[in-house]
């Protein structure tokens, strides 16, 4: 199966829209979400809204849609994702939050697992080091996990860390076990403003990571007429 690989949506409803339309057009058979649907964005419920229509999907929860259901006490974030999420609690709708509420930390499926954060602690760790993929090894269940939280895309396997630079081709090894990260769709923080996303094909082992332009301006109109930070508001034009 090719599965298209998304995360860190942040209610960032141009970049996904970009993102799933090109996805269709690549005829993936499925979708892997590794969470935060939600939090700093303008549009949490339009975001949640096309993810719940996506099918056939597996998802996981990241800890801004946990803090936007109240499950996640917000101070342990920053003062401006902190206000987004008092924002975003105030614009879900009931019926929303309940859906991010009950999305599981840990998905594992015959091809790969995917969690937020990572396997030993799913929605706070933020995997950055060789080390702390050292560490997490005695919890890979699946050769492929797929991880978000760091807006980073990255691949780390035993021998090496892989950062992607741009859109290009990786092909895996079928003897490794690989923590995989497609980067953020709607706030990236590598130093390109652009979407991010991949497709990872089961039978061919290629993960391709695709790096594609959105509205910015857009989402960013939205965020100012919200009040939200104006650091949220700015950092998507830098990609940082």
């Amino acid at each position: 199966m090719r599965y298209g690989i998304i995360s860190d949506i942040h209610s960032n409803l141009e970049a996904l829209e970009t993102v799933l339309e090109f996805l269709k057009s690549q005829k993936v058979d499925g979708y892997i979400s590794a969470g935060d649907i939600v939090g700093y964005g303008p549009n949490p419920n339009e975001c949640v809204t096309k993810i719940r229509e996506l099918y056939p999907l597996w998802v996981v929860v990241g800890n801004h849609d946990w803090a936007a259901c109240g499950l996640k006490d917000i101070t342990w974030f920053n003062e401006y994702a902190q206000k987004s999420l008092v924002w975003t609690r105030q614009t879900l709708t009931q019926n929303n939050q309940i859906y991010l509420s009950e999305l599981p930390k840990i998905v594992h499926h015959s091809d790969f697992s995917i969690v937020h954060g990572s396997l030993r602690d799913p929605l706070s760790e933020y995997l950055l080091t060789p080390q702390q993929y050292k560490e997490n090894l005695p919890y890979l269940k699946s050769q492929y996990t797929f991880v978000g939280h760091s807006h980073v895309p990255f691949i780390f396997v035993p021998s090496s860390t892989y950062i992607f630079k741009d859109s290009e081709q990786v092909s895996l090894a079928k003897n490794e076990k690989y923590i995989i990260n497609a980067g953020s769709v709607g706030q990236p923080r590598d130093n390109n403003s652009r979407a991010s996303c991949a497709i990872f094909d089961s039978s061919t082992k290629d993960f391709k990571l695709h790096r594609l332009k959105y509205d910015i301006s857009k989402t960013q109109e939205k965020m100012y007429k919200a009040r939200l930070p104006a650091f949220l508001i700015e950092r998507l034009s830098w990609g940082k």
